[in-house]
């Protein structure tokens, strides 16, 4: 009985589509969540109120479970279009999360 091997097909630019538009919201939302929390910095005054200290940790941390995220699930995932898929989705959703919280007010 003849053997079945999987053939894996090279990646086709269709697959590409999801990353970069990940990429080009990033690009164009991250600037506005820094603009909104560069303003909030400036006109917070001194010393910073309890919501203010409580954006700035958030700003460190977030980054650090975002980026942690997207490492392990490049480490976790096969080489290719998937893999960029799933390690910029964590960074998209906070970035885009950031940036509608932020634009309330």
């Amino acid at each position: 009985m003849p053997t079945r091997r999987h053939v894996a097909r090279a990646p086709s630019a269709a697959d590409w589509i999801a990353p970069w538009m990940q990429m080009c919201e990033i690009a164009v939302t991250a600037p506005l969540v820094i603009g909104y929390r560069t303003a909030r910095i400036l006109t917070g005054g001194f010393p910073p109120s309890a919501r203010d200290r409580r954006e700035y940790t958030r700003m460190v941390w977030e980054k650090v479970e975002g980026f942690s995220q997207a490492a392990v699930a490049v480490a976790t995932t096969a080489p290719g279009p998937a893999a960029v898929t799933k390690a910029l989705t964590p960074v998209t959703k906070r970035v885009r999360s950031n940036a509608t919280r932020l634009s309330r007010g």
